[in-house]
């Protein structure tokens, strides 16, 4: 698919926020958006909808029996259609199901680091984010199983799960998962699983939705997903909220305007995708494997740098601390570097935890990455 062949005044000529935020000296490695043109089934979806002019009112027959289907041969998993519905984007479904399974003041638990929109959606509803911290061990991150429990015993009434984890691409086992549920169902709480990495994993990682992974956790739980971050196609707007028969009141309480909120065009690339897209996930996939590695051998050599290796999506958590770039090495690299990537503050609960850490994509070229890792080193000196 030639995800190598990339031409940079291609990609600067696009408007959207990754490439045209900064100046052209800069290389962007920020905001969660890849650089690979769209899988052909996607773009030949999506303009056969404008050469038709068919541009009314979204018609949603098929989306969620096309992701059942690609959900059953990728991930042995067969939700059911009928317990779904559109919604415009992942953070839309969020929302519609934080109302329903939480009240205000209720605490609400995240992985972090995490996704820095959770925590303003959460401010925004008048919840409590609850932080989480994964436990950074030799071999990993690892989950802190007693500080969950902890906190659903005192004040939070859901778990708001990243899952493959945004930023680190960490991918949890089965049994972890079903730790997770036996805690959250003991407590009485609900789990809100944001799957949108899923399609991205590591060739040798293998996937368990949460809602699969044990009958506690598909009593609990609801799962957001679409195909913005595995085709890249965020601005197509569409995404779905899946719930199971123990949480059908989520799906039923989405009023029809917010369902009407997913695009034509979203809709029938979405169907593409999750349909057939002709190989191409399955190609980049391969590709983000190569990248992957490319980033973890540059740590191993980059003096002062830590980080473990992603299993999933072409997001990577940078440990700073040690290189001299001081609190904020996102802005040292923006100016010294220009090099444009995420601060690691903005990730973190509290903002201090995230000094001295970046987030890097590499959803991108390996001249390119190439090119954001010297840009790097050059930095640090």
């Amino acid at each position: 698919m030639g995800f190598d062949a990339l031409d940079l005044d291609v990609l600067r000529a696009r408007r959207t926020m990754k490439w045209s935020r900064y100046p052209p000296d800069v290389l962007p490695a920020w905001v969660a958006e890849m650089d690979f043109p769209l899988a052909p089934a996607v773009l030949e979806a999506a303009r056969g909808v404008l050469d038709a002019h068919d541009l009314g009112y979204p018609e949603p027959a098929g989306l969620a029996e096309a992701f059942a289907g690609w959900a059953a041969r990728y991930q042995g998993w067969r939700p059911d259609p009928a317990l779904a519905c559109p919604i415009a984007d992942v953070m839309a479904g969020l929302e519609a199901a934080l109302r329903v399974l939480t009240e205000p003041g209720d605490g609400v638990v995240l992985l972090t680091p995490a996704y820095p929109p959770f925590f303003a959606l959460l401010t925004q509803l008048g919840r409590v984010a609850v932080p989480w911290p994964l436990l950074d061990r030799p071999r990993g991150w690892a989950l802190d199983l007693q500080r969950l429990d902890d906190a659903l015993r005192d004040s939070a009434r859901a778990v708001l799960l990243c899952h493959p984890h945004n930023p680190t691409g960490r991918v949890l086992t089965s049994e972890e998962l079903a730790a997770v549920s036996e805690i959250v169902d003991t407590r009485g709480a609900h789990v809100i699983s944001d799957e949108v990495h899923a399609p991205l994993l590591a060739t040798d990682v293998s996937f368990t939705p949460y809602a699969a992974s044990a009958p506690a956790a598909a009593a609990h739980s609801v799962t957001v997903t679409s195909i913005s971050k595995g085709w890249n196609a965020p601005g197509l707007k569409c995404a779905l909220l899946q719930a199971q028969p123990a949480t059908a009141q989520v799906t039923a309480a989405v009023p029809q305007y917010e369902r009407l909120r997913a695009s034509v065009p979203g809709v029938a690339a979405s169907i593409a995708a999750w349909t057939d897209d002709g190989g191409w996930i399955d190609e980049l996939r391969v590709h983000l494997d190569r990248t992957r590695a490319e980033l973890a051998d540059w740590v191993r050599r980059a003096p002062g740098v830590r980080a473990h290796p992603g299993q999933a999506g072409y997001l990577a958590w940078l440990d700073l601390r040690d290189t001299g770039l001081g609190e904020d090495p996102a802005g040292a690299l923006l100016d010294r570097g220009r090099l444009a990537v995420s601060p690691g503050r903005d990730f973190a609960l509290p903002v201090e935890q995230g000094n001295g850490r970046i987030r890097l994509n590499h959803g991108t070229s390996l001249p390119l990455l190439r090119e954001a890792l010297r840009r790097i080193d050059r930095t640090i000196g």
